[in-house]
């Protein structure tokens, strides 16, 4: 996800944290303070109850993270590459690249997640069973009396049990992207043995459910609850989004698979030697083309990769004497022109990324997401079939 900051590595893992998160935290906080924490602590103002909401806010989402490294660590031990989880406005996602292998795969990387949020419930309620109390459900079901009764402490363990209870059913629901609409699909998968029939079967129920909680917010919002409704309508909007997103990706994917890269491939791609200065690279190569992106090597082979933005970050009267190489960011990946270009498709970690095609050690082209998803959708519009004649480029 675009727009995140990394907050460091956990398990070999990068955490990173969205924008969006920061709306979420102060709704969350807000809502808390101003709401639950209000009757937990009617005579305290209103800074103690920010101060617990935060604090809640904080730990859920770090149940959220839990969650999440739940399905990056057993994806990795699957076999599958875990790029990122990344915090965001809905709570967070696990970055994990290309599909599972098989429908039990799928099934395990997609249930866990559930499992351990209502494992983290579990493990809240005894945490505050050994402090002698009792949470459970009183943020759900409990009388304004009850929660008036609860110290701090307990409070938040009996907010922090109700909630991974909540995530962990909302996510078994079979809406896909959901983990249930994941577990769904994986079982769709296991009977068809389709996996692309099953994506769709998935994404469809996904994005039914999506409608229906357009429609359940609207009811809300008609019956005055303005922001509960607003919510709701936000949430059945992404997943409809996600959904279909899901849907078009697979597409997407289904166009490229056993497409060569050598058939997807930009052969004219321009290098420039690490030696050559930035004025050169401007005057000489960005400036005379519409290339924002040129591969780095040295002798022939490829070296890294220069961006046109990056120029920005060295002084003007620095250009004559400044090398590219030192502007020069590392090569996420090469590969050959024989490589599934469906396969390169998911290993694409951002939409920028310019991925060199090199035989023996020499750059022959280059290849990234617009002109993977050009050739996939000209390929679609041709209905041209895997196996016959295709040319060389797109």
């Amino acid at each position: 996800m675009r727009q995140s900051l990394s907050l460091g590595r956990i398990f070999g893992i990068d955490v990173r944290i969205h924008a969006s998160w920061l709306l979420a935290f102060a709704f969350v906080t807000w809502g808390l303070a101003n709401g639950y924490f209000r009757f937990v602590a009617p005579r305290q103002g209103l800074g103690t109850p920010l101060l617990l909401g935060a604090l809640s806010a904080l730990l859920l989402f770090g149940s959220v993270l839990v969650h999440e490294f739940s399905h990056s660590l057993v994806a990795r031990a699957l076999g599958m590459r875990v790029r990122d989880i990344t915090l965001f406005v809905f709570g967070g996602v696990s970055n994990i690249g290309g599909e599972a292998r098989g429908a039990r795969e799928e099934f395990l990387v997609a249930v866990v997640g559930p499992l351990t949020s209502f494992a983290l419930a579990g493990g809240f309620w005894l945490i505050g069973r050994s402090l002698g109390g009792t949470p459970g459900l009183d943020l759900l079901f409990g009388s304004v009396r009850g929660l008036r009764s609860l110290t701090p402490a307990l409070a938040i363990l009996n907010y922090l049990t109700a909630i991974n209870l909540l995530l962990g059913a909302f996510n078994l629901v079979p809406a896909f992207p959901l983990d249930g609409g994941r577990v769904f699909r994986s079982i769709v998968w296991g009977i068809t043995r389709r996996f692309g029939r099953a994506t769709a079967i998935a994404t469809t129920v996904g994005q039914g459910f999506g409608f229906l909680m357009i429609g359940l917010g609207v009811v809300r919002f008609a019956f005055g609850d303005l922001f509960g409704g607003l919510w709701t309508i936000f949430i059945g909007w992404f997943l409809t989004q996600a959904a279909g997103a899901s849907r078009q990706d697979r597409v997407l994917r289904e166009s490229l698979h056993a497409v060569p890269v050598g058939s997807v491939m930009d052969p004219s791609v321009p290098v420039v030697d690490r030696q050559v200065s930035l004025q050169q690279l401007v005057y000489e190569h960005l400036l005379r083309s519409e290339r924002r992106r040129l591969i780095v090597v040295q002798d022939g082979a490829p070296l890294g990769i220069v961006d046109a933005s990056a120029i920005t970050s060295v002084p003007r009267d620095a250009w004559p004497t400044t090398s590219v190489a030192a502007i020069t960011t590392p090569i996420p990946f090469m590969v050959s022109p024989e490589a599934d270009a469906a396969e390169v498709l998911s290993r694409l970690d951002e939409r920028n990324q310019l991925i060199p095609v090199v035989v023996e050690g020499r750059v022959v082209g280059a290849v990234d997401l617009w002109r993977l998803m050009r050739f996939a959708k000209l390929r679609r519009q041709l209905q041209v079939q895997v196996g016959s004649t295709r040319p060389s480029t797109a």
